[in-house]
């Protein structure tokens, strides 16, 4: 029986590790989901994602190791109720989007989760008793093994706040297409861009990072309370029905327009996304996915 119990908190272990990683390889969303319950800042939101990542990936380590199941057992108990008590939170405020237990790739809903964790826990408790190996282990081994996983999954993907990335117009649009297509009788004349400050976001339909830049812009328009008509979306191609875009990403329509795509490919030097921060229809900043930066935003808008 105690071998049986040690494969199962092996394998417990495992799918702890497995969580770990499946948010890492896709962190940039797993960040957007802390980000979007407004506990945190975004640049906090991007730190924090990362440290529940690293502490899931070693306590699944633990777990394998078999060391220390006296502390390791109790603290796996804990983090599963508080996840499950996480999860109850969002069935409460009527959240039923994939809870991110394993990232992008399993998805589950908060009340699958729940029968997860409630899973895991019985076998957790079924393995209570199981014996720790005998392993002599120098205190600063420990004190390493602890420190390795936080400092990697900084190292292996770096948050956006700690690099350093241009939002000057020029890497992002044409500033002379720009201004002609806001001016009178250009392509974007309608929604009175050249008065007061706007926020322009420049987005295709199809982009993957425009949809996770529309995520971040939603949740900082929410949190900084601005106003929707100062906030414009250009989307290039063809008028196409935009229902799935918004359904997808959860986001609110922002003034939505459409820009023929011969004239916004060469606005954008056919990069996308861009963010534009006008005062007056002089761009002030531009971001693309990674600089958007919510600091910079609400100095913008509210100084």
């Amino acid at each position: 029986m105690q071998k049986v119990k040690l494969i199962l908190k092996i394998l417990l272990g495992l799918v702890f590790i497995l969580s770990g990683v499946l948010k890492l390889i896709d962190v940039d969303k797993f960040e957007l989901y802390v980000y979007s319950f407004n506990f945190l800042s975004l640049s906090l939101s991007y730190i924090a994602a990362r440290l529940l990542i690293a502490f899931e990936f070693l306590l699944g380590v633990a777990l394998v190791v078999n060391i220390f199941n006296k502390y390791v057992m109790r603290t796996t108990l804990i983090t599963l109720v508080g996840f499950t008590l996480f999860l109850l939170y969002l069935i409460l405020i009527g959240r039923t989007d994939n809870c991110h237990c394993f990232g992008e790739y399993v998805q589950f809903n908060p009340i699958e989760s729940i029968v997860k964790n409630v899973i895991f826990m019985a076998i957790l408790l079924f393995c209570w008793n199981v014996k720790s190996f005998k392993i002599k282990i120098k205190w600063y081994f420990i004190a390493l093994a602890v420190l390795v996983p936080f400092a990697a999954v900084f190292i292996v993907s770096p948050p956006d706040n700690f690099m350093k990335y241009p939002t000057q117009a020029k890497y992002s649009v044409n500033e002379e297409l720009f201004t002609q297509h806001i001016s009178a009788g250009g392509a974007l004349d309608t929604l009175n861009i050249s008065e007061g400050k706007k926020m322009v976001a420049l987005y295709s339909p199809n982009c993957k990072y425009c949809k996770m830049s529309a995520r971040k812009i939603n949740t900082i328009r929410q949190r900084l309370d601005i106003p929707d008509k100062d906030i414009i979306t250009v989307f290039g191609g063809e008028v196409k029905d935009l229902t799935p875009f918004y359904a997808e990403t959860e986001t609110t329509p922002l003034q939505p327009i459409f820009m023929d795509g011969d004239l916004f490919l060469p606005l954008t030097y056919g990069r996308f996304p861009a963010v534009l921060l006008l005062q007056d229809g002089t761009i002030v900043q531009a971001f693309q996915y990674r600089s958007i930066s919510e600091t910079e935003i609400e100095k913008f808008f509210l100084e």
